[in-house]
C-alpha cells in the first residue's frame, strides 16, 4: 500500500495534494445562476428580443463566471490541500492579515475566525496556497483545462490564465 507523500508549497508549507471530487466541483458549480440576456422591443420586427449584448447582462456573465471560479478553488482548497503540520500559531501570520484588512486592502469579515474550519480556509487561502499549488491539486484532480483556468481566473484576478503546468514530478509530490 502506497503512502501519501508531503509536498512543499510554493510558500514553503508542508502539505498532501489530494484529488478534489469531481462531482463536488460540479454540485457547487451548479449552484450558481446562469443570468438571463433581457429582452428589448426591435422596432424593425415588431417583437421583443434578447438582447445578448446589454452592458448590465455581460456584467453579471462575468460575475457568474468569477464566482464559478471561487468556489471551484474554495473545493480545491479545502479538499485538496492537506496540511502536514498544524495551523501556526495565530501570531505568527494573523496580525498582517489584519493590518491588511485595517487597510482596506482585504476583508476578513466573512469569515469567523473562531470557527476552526473557516480559519483552516483562511491560513489555505491566504498564506499556504498560491496558484502554482492550486495548478498541482487540478492536475491530481484530473480537471479539464477549461475547468482549470477559470479557477486560476478567479484566483488571480482578471490576468489572463498561463499556459505553464508543472510537471508529472511536481504532480506525484
Amino acid at each position: 500500500m502506497k503512502t501519501d507523500t508531503s509536498t512543499t508549497l510554493s510558500t514553503g508549507v508542508q502539505a498532501i495534494i489530494r484529488p478534489v471530487p469531481t462531482y463536488l466541483i460540479d454540485k457547487m458549480v451548479g449552484e450558481i445562476v446562469e443570468p438571463k440576456p433581457p429582452k428589448k422591443f426591435d422596432e424593425k420586427k415588431q417583437r421583443e428580443e434578447e438582447n445578448p449584448f446589454d452592458p448590465a447582462y455581460l456584467e453579471a456573465i462575468d460575475e457568474a463566471n468569477r464566482q464559478r471560479g471561487l468556489v471551484t478553488m474554495e473545493a480545491m482548497i479545502m479538499w485538496g490541500i492537506e496540511l502536514v503540520d498544524p495551523i501556526p500559531d495565530l501570531d505568527e501570520w494573523l496580525p498582517k492579515l489584519k493590518w491588511m484588512e485595517k487597510r482596506s486592502s482585504l476583508d476578513l469579515d466573512e469569515y469567523d475566525l473562531e470557527d476552526p474550519l473557516d480559519l483552516e480556509f483562511v491560513y489555505k487561502a491566504l498564506i499556504a496556497t498560491s496558484g502554482v499549488d492550486l495548478m498541482l491539486v487540478t492536475m491530481k484532480s484530473g480537471m479539464q483545462n477549461e475547468e482549470v483556468e477559470l479557477a486560476m481566473r478567479g484566483f488571480r484576478g482578471d490576468e489572463e490564465p498561463s499556459t505553464d503546468t508543472p510537471s508529472d514530478s511536481q504532480v506525484q509530490g
